[in-house]
């Protein structure tokens, strides 16, 4: 077994912070060899930085979250491009999440934009949030361009429909927790429609919580975490009708194509 790659987790969230040493330890223990921390807003930057230094297997992601427009600072663009310029590292979590109707679209939109157009110019791959969005995103691929460095759609909650679309952008198609639901039949359906080079897979720590840890703790809502991605390709395997170490190995290979820019320069950063 070649092992896996957490592609999205927010190891900064205040809920887990003081336990990520052990949440580390027990990623390790179950086979987990990387794990992709995105911040989400400024304030959280230099945590995200702290903990991709301290723990060799965590790879960092500066970006600034669309729930989060709130927190934009009047240098925000010139922040981010520091920190990406200074660590190596992935863009994001960005994206469009029209979820709200009283969310500022066009703001979401330029944000989102300045995010893609940093991906492009200093060559790293892009941790991207859509919901309820799937129009504009493409919208904006289009006019774009397939990404030289690559990128995600984290937590994949559109159609089948739309996956051969996204693939031709360079894009990578994950699935978290949301896969192990038992009514899950959307998500199911896209696991299905998405190419063996393109698959990944997530937990989304500390959300997402899968369905067989809920179902192990009824009496209280528990937390994700990086630990839990090998039964997660198990039960993606088993609803994609595949072989779960087939189905493990594509997801870390492709893993690695992804964040290949972070990987390297990280190693030429030592």
């Amino acid at each position: 077994m070649t092992g896996f790659i957490d592609v999205h987790t927010h190891l900064h969230d205040s809920r887990i912070i003081n336990d990520v040493p052990d949440i580390v330890l027990r990623a390790k223990n179950a086979g987990v060899k990387k794990i992709a921390t995105c911040a989400t807003m400024q304030e959280n930057f230099e945590r995200t930085a702290e903990l991709s230094e301290k723990f060799s297997g965590v790879l960092p992601c500066f970006g600034i979250h669309p729930w989060f427009l709130d927190t934009l600072s009047p240098n925000w663009e010139d922040n981010l491009a520091q920190w990406l310029e200074k660590i190596p590292s992935g863009v994001g979590e960005t994206g469009l999440d029209f979820m709200d109707k009283g969310a500022d679209r066009d703001l979401q939109l330029g944000v989102f934009k300045t995010h893609l157009a940093l991906a492009c110019d200093l060559n790293r791959p892009i941790n991207i949030h859509v919901r309820k969005a799937w129009d504009a995103i493409l919208k904006i691929l289009k006019h774009h361009g397939p990404l030289a460095a690559g990128g995600v759609i984290h937590s994949y909650s559109g159609s089948a429909d739309l996956i051969p679309l996204l693939e031709k952008f360079n894009l990578h198609i994950s699935f978290s927790g949301s896969v192990t639901r038992p009514n899950a039949k959307k998500v199911v359906q896209a696991l299905g429609a998405v190419s063996l080079d393109r698959i990944v897979f997530e937990t989304d720590t500390p959300d997402i919580v899968p369905q067989f840890i809920l179902d192990a703790h009824p009496d209280k809502t528990p937390l994700n975490e990086p630990a839990n991605v090998p039964q997660i390709v198990r039960v993606a395997a088993q609803r994609k009708c595949m072989d779960f170490q087939t189905l493990a190995r594509h997801g870390y290979e492709n893993s690695l194509v992804l964040f290949g820019s972070v990987l390297n320069s990280k190693a030429e950063h030592k």
